[in-house]
């Protein structure tokens, strides 16, 4: 295929989207999507390290998958603008939580992937306001309610759900406790701690009980009985 190249840059980081014809306009909101929330994650927790991000299409059943400085998108979300740019924002929050803050994906994924939707969340809410993030958190919500709502922990291993299980406790439930927990630590709290905890295990490898560890530390609080109704087993 003959890919074509679109450039905009977010302070010293040059964003690159690459796009197949007929999909000009789809790539410049990538450009859009990624400049903002690059710039909204370095000011909240450490900033990119990368000189480059570059954003690609593939043929994927996945919406996007990321790798270090890069990731792919599924060429079918490009033409939905709003499950686009959730999308972008996701796998650009990946090159914090799965880059820069490293975690065993497999045995304890929630610390990647529930983080990547709860900074997709944090995204709307300073991008768009309130009623933007609430909408975001509706469809979080959603995803559990697939499940009615069942309290399966969210730090289990992937082994450890369905198919249909992992989307709906990783993806919607996680985020939800992230949420549950920002509530119980109060926001300048939990903002200081997500900062602490991003700066401290940079280029690191963490684990749910450092997470756990670093917000007692920050909010001077005995979170176990938040952690045992949303986490562990």
């Amino acid at each position: 295929a003959n890919l074509r190249k679109q450039s905009q840059t977010a302070g010293e980081v040059t964003i690159n989207s690459y796009n197949l014809s007929g999909m000009d306009q789809s790539s410049l909101h990538t450009l859009d999507y990624a400049e903002s929330s690059i710039t909204d994650f370095s000011n909240r927790y450490t900033p990119y390290p990368y000189t480059e991000f570059d954003i690609v299409p593939i043929t994927t059943s996945a919406g996007g998958v990321e790798f270090p400085g890069l990731t792919s998108i599924s060429r079918y979300v490009y033409p939905d603008q709003h499950f686009l740019e959730v999308v972008v924002v996701h796998e650009v929050a990946h090159q914090w939580f799965y880059n820069m803050v490293g975690n065993a994906t497999q045995s304890q994924p929630w610390l990647d992937e529930s983080m990547a939707e709860f900074l997709t969340w944090q995204y709307f809410l300073d991008q768009y306001g309130v009623q933007e993030a609430q909408s975001y958190r509706a469809e979080m919500q959603s995803s559990w309610d697939l499940l009615d709502e069942e309290p399966i922990p969210v730090g289990l291993p992937v082994s450890g759900y369905s198919s249909d299980g992992y989307s709906a406790i990783v993806y919607g439930r996680g985020p939800l406790f992230i949420l549950a927990l920002r509530d119980a630590m109060g926001t300048i709290s939990f903002d200081r701690f997500l900062r602490n905890y991003s700066r401290h295990f940079q280029w690191a490898i963490a684990t749910t009980a450092d997470f756990k560890n670093m917000a007692e530390q920050d909010c001077g609080c005995d979170l176990s009985s938040l952690f045992n109704a949303w986490i562990y087993p």
